[in-house]
């Protein structure tokens, strides 16, 4: 199964996501915030990223242009409750999720990303 990253800087989010993703044999890695979340792209290099747009230290856009710039290969979904997803696939999203999800809208997003 894969590796993924969750960036979040809800707690729930991250605990929830982890709950369902780990309940079907990912390994999940998770951050509180996009500088973070980078610092643990580098160190891990995980497949998939999941990365909320609205979050306090760094907007999650800036983190996925960064994340971009850098070189990460890595599929990225863009997640928010509406605010930004509409811009997210310009800097660098493949996909965007649309919050509040099912377990099943997810599930099928990443198996359609990761094959």
């Amino acid at each position: 199964m894969a590796l993924i990253l969750v960036i979040d800087d809800q707690e729930l989010v991250r605990f929830t996501v982890k709950r369902i993703l780990a309940g079907k044999g990912h390994e999940i890695i998770e951050a509180a915030t996009g500088d973070a979340g980078i610092a643990l792209y580098r160190q891990r290099s995980p497949a998939l990223v999941l990365a909320d747009l609205v979050m306090p230290d760094k907007p999650g856009g800036e983190t996925i242009a960064e994340l971009r710039r850098s070189g990460a290969t890595a599929k990225i979904v863009a997640m928010s409750g509406g605010d930004g997803l509409d811009k997210a696939k310009a800097l660098g999203a493949d996909a965007v999720l649309e919050k509040p999800f099912r377990a099943d809208a997810l599930l099928a997003m990443l198996a359609s990303l990761l094959g």
